[in-house]
């Protein structure tokens, strides 16, 4: 099936109607868990069910390099993505230790790292060895473009046929800040001060060259002052090839019935695409966490997401979307061992 085949269905309102009845009738005060039962009628909307599973799981982190960072746009050296790529897959990285922690099965695919990685951990599907400089040339192909969208969907369909009933899209690649920034601007009209933020901590004098670089591209592109209703142009001009690969497994969640956890300000830019590609999609994806990424709250706004946490995570890689995963537990282990109002017999009288 081709990414964009296949229009989201709406939410089942009936099952999240069910979910809220169901955690009223908890032995616990009326709307007593907060946020937690709102999760959890999201996830009934999705799964269509009161009755769903949160494991397994998976998260699938796309790499890739990005030509943008020869501009100085990043205080991190491009080596890192080929380095992190295998120490990742060796359970060594934030998210892989994460992962560990929470249960969660990971693979990193290498989508258009510079250098060869020799690891048979990492799966290899190299698009093209980094992408252009944004600043002076086309990031990738409009079919490159798409070849990364797909094979994030393929990605994502494969782990849900393998049995996984929640996936997290995570991403590797230095430089990406920046090209996640430049496609949110095309996609909201936005200028690049209004949505570059700091990315790997850089200086005041680093981050005013990334705003020149994101605006310089934008122009270039053909891109700057106007909100585009082109996805593909966006992510080929400005974008990267593990945040379209993102959007791809995004899309496949649409198409499958399950949720995909999303991290942070990597993972809106690439939420933002998908959902422009199949406009319905955000009800399948569930925002984690707050990123102190300067755009953030302007895509959260334009997706109508309010994430669940706030603790000024800023690593990427899908480490944030990992901290949810707890909630889902304790949303299944509420639903098998409470006992309801009527075995209680509490009487509560609101």
């Amino acid at each position: 099936m081709r990414y964009n085949e296949s229009l989201p269905q709406s939410l089942d309102k009936g099952q999240m109607t069910a979910m809220q009845k169901r955690m009223d009738n908890l032995a616990k005060p009326i709307k007593g868990l907060g946020r937690l039962e709102e999760l959890a009628d999201h996830l009934a909307g999705i799964y269509q069910t009161t009755d769903f599973d949160v494991q397994p799981r998976k998260c699938l982190v796309f790499a890739a390099d990005n030509g943008v960072v020869h501009e100085g746009v990043s205080a991190s050296p491009q080596k890192i993505t080929a380095i992190q790529a295998v120490n990742m897959m060796k359970g060594h990285t934030t998210v892989a230790a994460l992962a560990k922690a929470y249960n969660c099965a990971l693979q990193v695919y290498d989508l258009g790292i510079k250098s060869d990685l020799h690891s048979p951990l990492v799966k290899v599907h190299k698009i093209r060895r980094e992408t252009g400089d944004m600043l002076v040339e086309p990031a990738m192909t409009v079919a490159q473009a798409e070849e990364a969208l797909q094979y994030g969907f393929d990605a994502g369909i494969t782990a849900f046929n393998e049995g996984n009933q929640v996936i997290i899209a995570g991403e590797l690649g230095m430089g990406n800040t920046t090209a996640a920034s430049a496609m949110i601007a095309a996609l909201l009209g936005k200028s690049g001060a209004e949505v570059v933020g700091r990315g790997s901590n850089i200086s005041d004098e680093r981050l005013a060259h990334k705003v020149d670089v994101v605006n310089a591209s934008l122009a270039r592109a053909g891109l700057a002052g106007k909100r585009s209703t082109d996805p593909l142009k966006v992510l080929s001009e400005v974008g990267a090839l593990e945040l379209g690969a993102m959007a791809g497994t995004m899309l496949s969640a649409g198409v499958m019935h399950r949720p995909v956890l999303l991290d942070g300000f990597l993972s809106y830019s690439a939420a933002l695409l998908a959902n422009t590609i199949q406009p319905g999609l955000t009800d399948y994806m569930i925002p984690s966490h707050k990123s102190k990424e300067q755009g953030s709250q302007i895509v959260l706004s334009a997706l109508g997401f309010d994430p669940y946490i706030d603790i000024n995570m800023c690593v990427g890689e899908g480490s944030g979307a990992m901290m949810l995963l707890p909630w889902l537990d304790g949303i299944k282990a509420i639903l098998m061992n409470m006992n309801t109002l009527q075995e209680m017999d509490f009487n509560f009288i609101p």
